[in-house]
């Protein structure tokens, strides 16, 4: 198996528009740092039975660039349970933190996923000297990486693990596929690739074509690389060529695709409205208007001022900017109207930063809260904070609430209300911290700013902050601040520090500026929460500058009252500045809220993953016919798979309707789609009157499928309606008589609607003859037949059945003469209705042999190939049908219910086993009629005993 000493032949590489569900290959994707899986990961979880949602819950999971990990799939494969699962294994690589991958990081961590499964390849079986592996386009959902690039790097990645393999001996990928769901992307994929090749001749091999493959969409409903719900925005600093400080925005918003655009500004102007800005007593709207205007650069206002939901990333040098503040209305009559930029926007700061720790720990949702309410304080110019003792005590009692539903209990370390309590001292409260595991770390307080500052430097006006960001004031002259947190092996997921002066970022460093003037309140924005960020906790909240008491407890109420009912983080937030904005002043602009906008408080006996937008979020994007045709071929797609939420989709799809009908309804192709998914929905009235609309519509955009699915819908309706009126009868009180005549009436609505819709399929059938439009007439006479049996019609139901006979063998034709693989289905269907017909006279010479032989072959091609269900059934179907036709089931029923019990092993669901009893139970009593009394019985026998499986 060694390869030492050669170089790797060309990596052969598929690009497919394809669902990742369907790819039977070990799959690698990627995982940017988060507290839920969205997305592909999502998907895949859900494939593998939820161990890669454990993992995370349980801090196992893979987030760091060049960290990976694999997730053996053990579920049955519930699309096609007759194949191995699918995918075989998930290999799961870090990304690190969204917004700062790059380049080389991506084909590195690449690499050491591709290495880490061949080991586990070889570890399996020690011949293995190459493998084929799947990845999606890892990446190509954050910040700067488009589909083309991740598809370089993907591959080159894999190109590189090949060569270290070789060099070690290992097994090498001799076939990478890369699956994307959206065709668009797909593309931008293959043709990157192809100039990859070219570029490295002997390196890659790309297949000639983009391959279609199983769920392929054309494209996402809004034209964006970005997975996520929000739009990621960076403000960093830089220099021109002249030294000055610029702010250079990178914008990857759902709407536009990444770009950078650099805003010039006066320090010293910027520095004034940030000092005015960041003051409680501040209530002046132009600081805000004047600050976006100052800051923002032209083009960018619309994306910026029109986001309902930003991430805004910064680095030291923009931390300290008030952007909550900014406020993108135009004058003193407009701002009475609009709302603040942040109260309209869902929007959270996230710190860029060099300096953090390497690994982090993150509490699981077993572990415990911790507030903290009016610490003691021994300095006596600090006055006492009853309204911080009242936010804890609320807060507290918010927790408290959720005692029985969450398995974390709630620890308080509160200030009595009495003249002489002097609260928890600074070795109570840092016992409690690190006596235990906390999820949740609530502290209201007084805040310091950082050490004094150099007293020289401040007779010049100079204002330098220590090294020591101290933080909350505690006992004996003590602080409760980073340092203390850092010393906690398992870091909190939340720190909501109600203090003043502890949020991120420095007036005096905004841009840079050499720190010059006055001390103010922005000035004392120390490091406390931005090295609670360094750290690793996922989200903080911390106050930029004093607040006042009733904001500050509303907005913390608020916060947490959101927070425990299962929203996210971003829109907690956004609850709660709403709630304090309403109050006036600022101090719902004073938290500064850092952290990932997806994560939530959740108890371990519910699913975070299983948050889901509701229509109106979802859909808010389609604008076009076009972008809505797009919604419903999702939908419709994926409601055709086990496992989608159907009940969900029909709520989707009402949506759409009752919002666009009146708009692009008149569009033949829109009423196809709608028609389509309701379909798909089992809502098939509703299915029935947009393909009506859909052939009707006079611009001519309807497929000619319209007019054969409207047929088709018609018939399945038409004998349902009959049966649920036969059924309604017979349960009802009524007399004999009463129950004849219903049932009659509704047996004769249905036979009219049945034959209405069999003059329209056969219309288009004898136009241009297909296997399916010839298999859907062949399925309207059987349902007519059903039909013309309910009403003790024997001649017209035999009747019916020879027309069913008559067009099944149209398609079988057809079937045969294009070596079509599914021939033994239109087949199958032709055989059981002769042994209806024909069987019964004694000039049948029974089934042409060389059929039945074509026939066996296609059902054993399928199975070797493709197998499913209806194919491995088909064998034992084909076995039952030659039985009957020789009058001979009896000596065989032992070794045909063998047959369907081993399939049931395998696939026991009961819709699919419904189907074949079905099947069986239209075509035995017929053939009882005719045989001996040892076949009736085995006859019988085999209705009662495929009753069991499709009861069970």
């Amino acid at each position: 198996m060694s390869h030492t000493g050669t170089m790797p032949s060309p990596l052969q590489i598929t690009v497919s528009n394809a669902n990742l569900k369907f790819v039977r290959q070990p799959t690698m994707v990627g995982h940017y740092r988060s507290i839920a899986l969205t997305g592909t990961e999502l998907a895949m979880d859900v494939l593998i039975g939820g161990t890669m949602t454990s993992a995370l819950r349980g801090g196992l999971y893979p987030d760091l660039p060049g960290s990976q990990q694999i997730f053996i799939n053990t579920h049955a494969n519930h699309d096609n349970p007759m194949q191995p699962p699918r995918p075989g294994a998930v290999i799961v690589v870090g990304l690190g933190e969204e917004g700062k991958l790059r380049a080389p990081m991506l084909a590195q961590t690449v690499r050491q996923g591709v290495m880490t499964w061949a080991q586990r390849t070889l570890g399996a079986d020690t011949t293995v000297s190459s493998f084929e592996l799947a990845s999606s386009l890892i990446g190509s959902s954050g910040t700067g990486n488009p589909a083309g690039q991740a598809a370089r790097l993907v591959a080159q990645g894999v190109r590189e693990a090949n060569i270290r393999l070789i060099e070690i001996g290992w097994p090498t990928v001799s076939h990478l596929h890369l699956v994307e769901l959206f065709l668009d992307r797909a593309t931008e994929a293959w043709r990157s690739l192809q100039i990859l090749a070219t570029a490295s001749p002997g390196e890659y091999v790309i297949t000639p074509f983009l391959q279609a493959g199983l769920g392929g969409l054309q494209r996402p409903l809004d034209p964006s690389y970005r997975g996520s719900e929000y739009d990621l925005i960076s403000a960093m600093t830089q220099q021109d060529n002249h030294g000055e400080s610029l702010i250079a925005y990178t914008v990857d918003t759902r709407r536009a695709r990444t770009e950078v655009r650099a805003q010039a500004t006066q320090i010293k102007l910027l520095r004034e409205l940030t000092t005015s800005a960041a003051d409680d007593e501040t209530s002046d709207r132009q600081i805000g208007r004047s600050l976006f205007r100052l800051l923002v650069p032209l083009e960018m206002q619309p994306f910026l001022g029109g986001s309902d939901a930003t991430l805004l990333e910064l680095d030291s040098g923009t931390a300290g900017i008030p952007w909550e503040l900014l406020d993108a209305s135009t004058s003193d009559d407009a701002a009475l109207a609009i709302k603040p930029w942040a109260i309209r926007t869902k929007f959270l700061r996230k710190l860029r930063t060099v300096d953090f720790r390497a690994v982090v720990q993150d509490a699981n949702a077993d572990a415990h809260v911790l507030v903290i309410g009016e610490p003691r304080c021994d300095d006596p110019a600090l006055p006492r904070l009853p309204a911080a003792r009242a936010e804890a005590l609320d807060v507290a009692a918010l927790f408290a609430k959720q005692v029985a539903k969450q398995s974390g209990s709630v620890k308080q370390l509160i200030c009595g209300n009495g003249p002489r309590d002097v609260g928890p001292d600074a070795r109570t409260i840092i016992n409690s911290l690190l006596e235990r595991d906390w999820r949740i770390i609530h502290i209201a307080g007084h805040g310091e700013p950082p050490d004094a500052v150099d007293q020289n430097a401040a007779d010049a006006g100079i204002l330098r902050p220590a090294a020591d960001p101290r933080g909350v004031v505690l006992s004996s002259g003590t602080y409760l601040g980073p340092r203390e947190v850092a010393t906690m092996p398992v870091v909190p997921e939340l720190v909501f520090v109600n203090c003043c002066f502890t949020a991120v970022g420095d007036g005096t460093k905004v841009l840079d500026a050499p720190p010059s003037g006055r001390p103010d309140h922005a000035s004392f924005a120390a490091g406390v929460a931005e090295e609670l960020i360094r750290i690793g906790v996922r989200c903080v909240i911390a106050a930029g500058w004093a607040i006042e008491d009733n904001a500050a407890l509303t907005f913390a109420h608020s916060f947490y009252d959101a927070l425990l009912d299962g929203n996210r983080f971003i829109d907690a937030v956004a609850t709660a500045r709403t709630a304090a904005w309403q109050l006036g002043g600022n101090t719902w602009a004073a938290y500064q809220c850092y952290g990932d906008p997806d994560w939530r408080f959740v108890a371990p006996s519910r699913d975070a993953q299983q948050a889901q937008r509701s229509s109106e979020q979802k859909y808010s994007g389609v604008a076009s016919w076009r972008v809505l045709l797009l919604a419903l071929e999702e939908i419709t797609v994926e409601s055709r798979y086990p496992g989608y939420d159907k009940a969900r989709g029909r709520q989707h799809v009402g949506y759409l309707e009752s919002r666009f009908q009146n708009v692009w309804g008149t569009i033949g192709s829109v009423a196809e789609a709608f028609a389509m998914a309701w379909v798909q929905l089992d809502e098939r009235e509703r299915a029935i009157g947009w393909y009506s609309r859909a052939i009707a519509n006079n611009d001519g955009t309807a497929s000619i499928r319209s007019v054969m699915e409207l047929g088709n819908q018609r018939v399945r309706l038409a004998l349902d309606k009959a049966e649920r009126a036969r059924s309604a009868a017979v349960a009802s009180d009524s007399d004999a008589a009463t129950i004849a005549a219903t049932t009659t009436a509704a047996i004769d609505a249905a036979r009219d609607d049945i034959k209405g819709a069999l003059l329209m399929l056969e219309q288009i059938a004898n136009l241009q003859p297909t296997i399916e439009r010839n298999g859907k007439c062949g399925s309207a006479w059987k349902r007519l037949s059903l039909l013309e049996a309910m009403a003790n019609d024997a001649v017209a139901e035999m009747s019916a059945i020879a027309q069913m006979k008559r067009w099944y063998d149209n398609a079988e034709v057809l079937a045969r003469s294009t070596n079509h693989p599914d021939l033994y289905y239109p087949a199958l269907n032709r055989m059981a209705a002769e042994l209806l017909v024909d069987a019964g006279s004694p000039a049948w010479p029974g089934f042409d042999a060389v059929s039945v032989a074509e026939v066996r072959d296609s059902l054993a091609a399928k199975t070797r190939d493709d197998p499913d269900f209806w194919s491995v059934v088909g064998v034992t179907e084909l076995r039952l049908y030659e039985a009957l036709a020789q009058r001979a089931l009896a000596p065989v029923l032992e070794s045909i219910m063998a047959e369907y019990a081993t399939l049931y092993e395998r696939v026991s669901a009961s819709s699919m086993w419904s189907s074949v009893y079905d099947q069986v139970r239209w075509v035995i009593p017929k053939y009882k009629l005719r045989v001996n009394a040892t076949e009736s019985d085995a006859a019988q026998s085999l209705i009662d005993r495929l009753a069991v499986l499709a009861s069970t």
